[in-house]
């Protein structure tokens, strides 16, 4: 090959990188630090058997359970996925929480350490309160004039198909719906304690506040609240103890040459903003790739970054399960899904990994994610929620876990990809947007 036929050929793998690759300057992968609670300074590796004595507490069955819960978390035997050996231990009716009770306890259950610990205070607290929204009328609930026949095409972004639906012609009308506020607290003081010395390895006050806003509202159940907390301290408390890093990072990936050039574009921008470490921007941009390209691993996972980084915990989580299953052979995903969801969504199951929306139109009809996936027919009711956190100023440990209703609807059509959904109640305050999670009612 002359010279001349060199510079064609290299021209035109130039151009097609450009293409592929999206506008702009070349962007690299790069890491983002995401700060986490500094462990506790004391040598707690060395010990291999912890024995967890049921809390003292107004309400002897949220000790017991804690006792059990932390226990649980903590223990690496057969079955077990913690560093430690450690079970519930029941103490003498006279045991005091000195040196020398201590080494006898020790010496006599064979642990080389205890956690001691308390619950200060719990309680579940609601209010109801009613509060305007806005109601859409129900296709068949009144007469048929009132409605049409309509054609919509989609954003092509997201689809390119015309949907013949049934609309209603009237605005929607406002009604007044009774809201449910549900507070629930829950503070522990945990200590670990060696058994040769008595002396204290680690202790922490921890506090937890689960805040939920439903409507209508139901019937408060306290216990399940109070379960909610005592799981969620648990694992923080074996988090605590475990082996861990100061700084846990996360990457950021440059787009591929083989991803769509315009999904590449908001990549590209996604990262900029990032790397200015303005990550609502980022997040936005993120999305506007996930509609081009909703099965990209690189899309899902920077969005899932964005949403960790904002504070959007459970959304970051449901991006990493994407971003896993679009390559389950990397288990970078998983690592940042398992990690994320032990640190600070305890109380989330494998199973209830949420649906999102990922688009609004300014008539009431959503997108949803992959709401086909997990068998919603047209017709199941739904609620769109969101979630917010918020931490302490020291590290990233969660103080206040809130969730609040926006709206309810129903599933209007199914999609291997994506459904639609059609909102009937909400709240005009709180405008649904791309992002929100989505919460299906039993069938």
């Amino acid at each position: 090959m002359n010279r001349i036929g060199r510079r064609r050929w290299m021209k035109l793998f130039i151009v097609a990188a450009i293409i592929f690759g999206g506008c702009g300057p070349p962007i690299t992968t790069r890491l983002v630090t995401i700060e986490l609670e500094k462990p506790p300074e004391a040598e707690v590796q060395s010990i291999n058997t912890i024995g967890v004595i049921p809390f003292s507490s107004p309400a002897s069955d949220v000790g017991r359970k804690m006792a059990a819960d932390i226990a649980k978390a903590l223990d690496g035997g057969v079955l077990g996925l913690g560093p430690f050996a450690a079970r519930t231990i029941r103490p003498p009716e006279d045991f005091k929480p000195t040196a020398d009770s201590i080494r006898k306890l020790g010496q006599k259950e064979q642990v080389d350490a205890l956690i001691l610990g308390e619950t200060s205070q719990f309680s579940v607290q609601t209010s109801r309160a009613n509060q305007p929204m806005l109601s859409m009328p129900e296709f068949g609930s009144s007469d048929h004039s009132e409605y049409e026949w309509v054609g919509i095409l989609e954003e092509e972004s997201i689809k390119d198909t015309y949907y013949y639906r049934i609309l209603p012609r009237q605005d929607p009308d406002t009604v007044e719906v009774s809201i449910t506020k549900l507070v629930s607290t829950l503070t522990a003081q945990v200590r670990l304690v060696e058994t040769q010395s008595g002396s204290t390895l680690w202790e922490q006050e921890i506090t937890r506040q689960f805040e939920r806003i439903r409507f209508p509202g139901p019937e408060a159940d306290t216990e399940a609240e109070i379960d909610r907390l005592v799981i969620s301290i648990a694992n923080e408390v074996a988090a605590r103890l475990k082996p861990q890093e100061y700084r846990v990072q996360r990457l950021i990936k440059a787009p591929h040459f083989g991803m769509i050039p315009v999904a590449a574009k908001w990549v590209r921008r996604g990262i900029q903003a990032a790397a200015e470490n303005d990550w609502l921007t980022a997040e936005k941009l993120f999305f506007k790739a996930l509609e081009v390209a909703p099965d990209e691993c690189t899309v899902n996972g920077n969005l899932g970054v964005a949403y960790e980084m904002n504070g959007r915990l459970l959304e970051a989580v449901a991006a990493y399960e994407r971003a896993y299953r679009c390559r389950p052979k990397d288990p970078t995903y998983r690592y940042y899904s398992d990690d994320l969801q032990r640190g600070f969504a305890p109380d989330l199951k494998q199973e209830d990994l949420p649906t999102t929306v990922v688009g609004v139109r300014g008539d009431g009809t959503i997108y949803l994610s992959a709401c086909g996936r997990g068998g919603h027919p047209p017709g199941q009711r739904f609620t769109v929620y969101r979630t917010e956190v918020e931490r302490y100023q020291q590290g990233a440990r969660i103080k206040k876990f809130k969730e609040t209703d926006l709206a309810r609807g129903r599933i209007v059509e199914v999609d291997e990809k994506m459904s639609l959904g059609q909102l009937l109640l909400y709240n005009p305050v709180l405008n649904v947007r791309r992002g929100d999670l989505v919460r299906f009612e039993a069938k």
